[in-house]
């Protein structure tokens, strides 16, 4: 959501021009970098995607010649120390996909900490931890939730304050994980804060993969990688920024044949990312136990991979059709709608806006339908901004005080480093909004009640030498069957969920 990317971003520098730094804080040394930066796994590694015995792992092997190929081996460990050795196995990868690698590692456990490397005869991958999905019952559930990390516009420092989480069972990142943006005084750019690589806007399959190698040698990116398994769902600036059926906004006649550009983008995003992707198909569901199902879907895809499609409806037919009977078969306390945008409506009518009345009305009645009565939670990103609504499915019923008249709730994650700003609360529903603060969320699922709570730093901080604190924004909780929010006192802590970390 970029519309006025440029007067954001001179707001920014504005405030960061005027932030005078501690003498002693100036003087901090910045984050130490992960290990594995030298040697030829410098992008780390990384896991996705998991199920109840199996995960994705994901690395790149550095420094390969022309069209050379090499032979990569693996392996998993119950222990940090990799001492427990339970999985290994052997794959290639050459310049034909960018030295990366991307392995489904099967067999495993569910509900369990993995640790992970790899090796080629230069030397040995950073241990990686990965984590399974819980099977059958499951008590509580814990996941990271993160959006919008424009390089471009500052440092990454919320995504070490996520990694540093060891508590967490994942992290759902919801797309525009890069930004196609030219670096500054090299075309249209989107931030000026750090250069990029490759200078130039990204427009070639050379182009997208060194924007991705670019962003994986940020250490704080690494790290989360390293740490977590990451379930990740595209928006636009992974292809470029607003699509439409044969082109997009930012994709002018000079940028070269759209169908190029936009084949280029995936096959990147297929090589760079740990993601269990279909082709071209993203959208894909992950349970979690009884306790959740995530659905996450792909709303560029009416507009990038377009087919038959459903006119006014917010997604194409099919993935429509899919996503109904994926929440009507739901048979878990909660059903986590995961989405890039902003789902209910903002107004006072509480019809405008968001997927549209209709769409979420066929939303509606498929949770309904679940056999187990989920309670419907969305999770969005996109607009820079951390919200926390609830979702009023007929108006003039709804009673803000009491939640009566709703029918789920809905979180928006703000953003990593993309800048926004708050918007005036107007509408009933909407609890607290805040865009002047980069935030990222944690949600804390039992059976009984979600607890989401916001993690952020004002907007400057993003943009300072060292990475200074963040604190805990607010929190919010929705009983079993209240589809309502209310505020809570304090956060969940990371003790109360000790699980181990990568060494």
């Amino acid at each position: 959501m970029d519309l006025t990317r440029r007067d954001l971003f001179k707001g920014a520098g504005a405030l960061g021009a005027g932030l005078a730094l501690p003498a002693a804080a100036a003087a901090c040394a910045a984050p130490p970098l992960p290990k594995g930066l030298a040697g030829p796994f410098r992008h780390g590694v990384a896991s996705g995607d998991p199920d109840t015995g199996s995960v994705v792992l994901w690395t790149r092997v550095d420094g390969l010649v022309g069209d050379g190929s090499t032979a990569v081996s693996w392996e998993m460990s119950t222990t940090p120390d990799m001492a427990t050795v339970v999985r290994t196995g052997t794959t290639a990868t050459g310049a034909d996909r960018d030295g990366t690698v991307r392995v489904v590692a099967t067999g495993l456990q569910p509900g369990t900490s993995y640790f992970y490397r790899f090796s080629t005869t230069e030397g040995t991958s950073p241990v990686g931890r990965a984590r399974t999905a819980p099977e059958g019952p499951a008590s509580n559930l814990r996941l990271g939730v993160a959006s919008c990390s424009n390089y471009a516009f500052g440092n990454f420092y919320l995504y070490r304050y996520l990694a540093e989480r060891s508590d967490l069972d994942a992290v759902i990142h919801l797309g525009d994980y890069i930004y196609e943006y030219a670096t500054a005084g090299a075309g249209e750019t989107y931030g000026e804060f750090r250069q990029l690589d490759p200078p130039n806007e990204c427009r070639s399959l050379s182009d997208y993969r060194r924007r991705y190698g670019h962003y994986r040698l940020d250490p704080d990116l690494q790290e989360l990688h390293r740490q977590h398994t990451m379930i990740h769902i595209w928006d636009d600036h992974e292809f470029a920024d607003d699509p439409f059926v044969g082109g997009a906004s930012n994709h002018q006649p000079e940028d070269g044949p759209w169908e190029g550009r936009k084949a280029a983008a995936l096959q990147a995003y297929t090589e760079w990312m740990p993601s269990r992707i279909d082709g071209d198909k993203i959208y894909r569901t992950v349970d979690f136990g009884d306790l959740a199902r995530l659905v996450l879907v792909d709303r560029q895809r009416k507009f990038l991979f377009p087919g038959n499609d459903d006119g006014d409806a917010y997604l194409d037919a099919p993935q429509f059709e899919w996503l109904e009977d994926q929440l009507r078969t739901a048979d878990t306390s909660w059903s986590l709608l995961g989405q890039a945008s902003v789902f209910g409506s903002r107004t006072r009518d509480m019809v405008r806006g968001g997927w549209g009345a209709e769409s979420r009305e066929r939303v509606h009645t498929a949770v309904d339908a679940s056999p187990s009565r989920s309670d419907l939670v969305v999770l969005g990103g996109d607009i820079h901004r951390a919200v926390a609504a609830d979702l009023p499915r007929v108006p003039g019923v709804y009673d803000k005080s009491t939640g009566a008249g709703s029918a789920g709730v809905e979180l928006e994650t703000g953003s990593i480093t993309s800048s926004g700003g708050d918007e005036s609360i107007e509408s009933d529903q909407e609890h607290w909004n805040l865009g002047s603060y980069r935030t990222y969320l944690v949600l804390d699922i039992t059976h009984e009640r979600v607890q989401a709570d916001f993690w952020g730093f004002p907007d400057t901080a993003k943009l300072l030498q060292w990475r200074g604190p963040h604190e805990w924004l607010t929190g919010w909780t929705t009983q079993k069957g209240a589809n309502h929010l209310v505020s809570v006192p304090r956060a969940v802590t990371q003790g109360s969920r000790p699980l181990p970390a990568a060494p």
